[in-house]
């Protein structure tokens, strides 16, 4: 009978060795999911945040090319201007053209025309 008892407590001792094993089995088959699903889910949030950069990217070279136009019209607007000031009369110029309006104004000059010239010619001649 010690041999009975011996083979009972050796199945015995094979069988909680089994269990134990067996729940060990089922722990690391639980650590293994939650790996994989915490895997999954920063795999998705690095797509999603991949996604989310591509279209600040995206949006931020849209905004520099227009920011580029709006500097290519702005010097062709200051390239213009720069070309009409230079066409400008200067302040010598103006000054100028006062003195020659001083000469020339009819309130203040006095001038003759043609006919009056020719008169004034006759009567002198005729006066000789």
């Amino acid at each position: 009978m010690a041999k009975s008892r011996t083979v009972h407590s050796v199945i015995n001792e094979i069988v909680d060795r089994i269990n134990d094993n067996t729940k060990r089995l089922r722990t690391l088959e639980q650590r293994s999911q939650i790996m994989a699903s915490r895997m999954n889910s920063v795999e998705k949030e690095m797509l999603s945040l991949n996604k989310n950069t591509q279209k600040l990217v995206s949006g931020l070279e849209t905004k520099i090319k227009a920011s580029n136009d709006k500097i290519f019209q702005n010097e062709s607007t200051v390239k213009e201007i720069i070309k009409q000031v230079k066409k400008l009369a200067t302040t010598s110029k103006i000054s100028e053209l006062e003195e020659l309006l001083e000469i020339y104004n009819p309130i203040k000059s006095q001038f003759v025309t043609r006919e009056e010239v020719q008169r004034m010619i006759n009567e002198k001649t005729i006066n000789r």
